[in-house]
């Protein structure tokens, strides 16, 4: 499996916000982690070259989505994860997980706008991230339950595909801008 990639569609506000959790991964993985700035009007091209692939999805929550990683798209089998070993269930997550994944950088009610107003964004492919993890990140108000922030994100998306190490430096360089 080919290293995730993962495209910050970043919000305006979010590119000069001292709490922008996205920059910890452009920093520390540019090779892996790029940003677009999010434009309601004219979207970026190459972003809607890469959201027309078979194998780009935007990352966006599921109200109705089962507590593992979905990847919609059309030939995918009904599986029943409870039924699967540890091991089974990874191997299924890295097969059916997107090699590039746009992900909103922005608080939770931008990147709710960014969605509605953005037709290119609600006719691209959803993967759906859900896990156990609570957010460590209590920086901001109004925060969605259950949600996490963009580097909490990556971290997961980075551990589901197998790029431990990747998240463990991430991990570490959060928890330094927690602690300051």
């Amino acid at each position: 499996m080919k290293p995730l990639q993962i495209i910050l569609l970043t919000h305006e506000r979010e590119v000069s916000r001292p709490t922008n959790t996205g920059q910890i991964a452009l920093t520390c993985f540019p090779q892996y982690c790029q940003r677009i700035v999010w434009a309601r009007t004219a979207p970026d091209e190459h972003l809607l070259t890469l959201l027309q692939q078979p194998d780009t999805a935007l990352l966006f929550p599921d109200e109705s989505a089962t507590p593992t990683a979905t990847f919609e798209h059309s030939d995918a089998p009904l599986i029943d994860n409870e039924a699967l070993s540890h091991a089974q269930q990874q191997h299924l997550v890295e097969q059916t997980m997107p090699s590039t994944l746009v992900i909103l950088d922005a608080t939770w009610q931008e990147a709710r706008k960014m969605l509605r107003r953005s037709s290119y964004l609600k006719t691209a492919r959803k993967y759906t991230l859900t896990t156990n993890r609570s957010s460590e990140f209590s920086l901001r108000r109004n925060q969605v339950e259950g949600g996490l922030c963009t580097v909490e994100c990556i971290m997961a998306l980075f551990e589901q595909a197998s790029m431990h190490d990747q998240a463990a430096v991430l991990s570490a360089n959060f928890e330094r801008m927690l602690a300051r």
